[in-house]
């Protein structure tokens, strides 16, 4: 989605809504603020549960509470999802022990652990247990993170000290305000997420310290360049291997996870056009294109329909649908 959104749902049993209703209801929630899953209530009789919710452009902050409940996202679910997550689980209030990739991560008050949408998993709550779930599209932290996949901390719990605290107070403020107000917060701060999630992971990793791998060094160095080049439409991959100091195939391979560089590069501009379309929504959809780093309105138009599944102007028009008080 490419505009902030906000909203706060409540599920409580009742004498007229039944706990099964309200799980059911419940589970419907946790699809769309999470991941689909299955859930069930750990608890007989009264059932309730609470989530808060803002969205923003790819990512989104959730603020769960509920009574003690066990999700499992199957293989089949994973495998009927689309765009793959990368989770963030902030245990405010309660424990949670979740199991994924064989490994097992209780999560206690004050504690932080990070998970995958494309893997399977169980996850386990106490009773009222609070979280803050931040949920970012996996290709994203890894490009600005410059880790590759098998790098990131799945399954493990650590404790929110020090600079990790500061990050996950980021989303912890962002996760309790107000609806309105978070909506507002969203369209500024919303540009941040990934960011804070992509630092959150290195200082979880150590990858952080003045010595890191040659092949994290090498991704970092490409990354930044790339970052610094994209939006130039003569860019080549042998003028980004000659910068780099890199030969042609460790550009591709230090790039594998990302598709190789030119779907990287590609990925880039098409974040950087969604956000100018966004931020200036009368400016020409041409000026946009070679501003981003198209050579052509048509290679935009083509790009950015593979990327989003939709043209630019389709974008424009539902940011305009869906956010009509924008700045015009």
């Amino acid at each position: 989605m490419g505009q902030p959104i906000a909203a706060t749902a409540e599920v409580v049993s009742t004498s007229d809504v039944s706990p099964r209703q309200a799980f059911e209801q419940w589970e419907a929630i946790v699809a769309d603020t999470v991941v689909p899953a299955m859930v069930e209530p750990l608890v007989t009789g009264h059932w309730q549960g609470k989530v808060s919710y803002s969205q923003f452009d790819r990512s989104s902050v959730t603020l769960m509470r509920a009574s003690a409940q066990r999700v499992a996202r199957s293989r089949r679910q994973v495998e009927a999802s689309g765009e793959e997550y990368f989770l963030v689980n902030f245990v405010v209030d309660g424990v949670n022990w979740t199991d994924q990739k064989g490994r097992r991560a209780q999560t206690d008050s004050g504690s932080v652990a990070f998970f995958e949408s494309g893997r399977p998993i169980t996850s386990v709550t106490t009773d009222n247990a609070l979280s803050v779930i931040v949920r970012t599209p996996m290709d994203q932290v890894l490009e600005h993170s410059g880790l590759a996949r098998d790098d990131l901390p799945i399954a493990t719990a650590m404790p929110t000290t020090g600079a990790l605290g500061v990050v996950t107070g980021f989303f912890r403020g962002l996760a309790e305000l107000a609806p309105a107000e978070s909506a507002r917060a969203a369209s500024v701060l919303g540009a941040q997420c990934v960011e804070m999630v992509a630092s959150a992971v290195l200082l979880a990793t150590g990858e952080n310290s003045p010595a890191p791998t040659d092949s994290v060094f090498t991704r970092r160095q490409v990354l930044a360049y790339l970052r610094s080049r994209f939006t130039d439409p003569d860019l080549t991959m042998d003028e980004v291997a000659h910068a780099c100091l890199v030969s042609r195939r460790t550009l591709y391979r230090v790039c594998a996870g990302f598709g190789g560089p030119a779907a990287l590069v590609r990925r880039m501009r098409i974040e950087h056009a969604r956000k100018l379309l966004r931020s200036d929504p009368t400016r020409p959809l041409s000026a946009i294109a070679f501003s981003s780093g198209f050579g052509t309105e048509r290679h935009f138009y083509r790009a950015f329909r593979e990327e989003t599944g939709m043209t630019p102007g389709e974008f424009r028009s539902g940011l305009d649908i869906r956010n009509p008080a924008a700045p015009q």
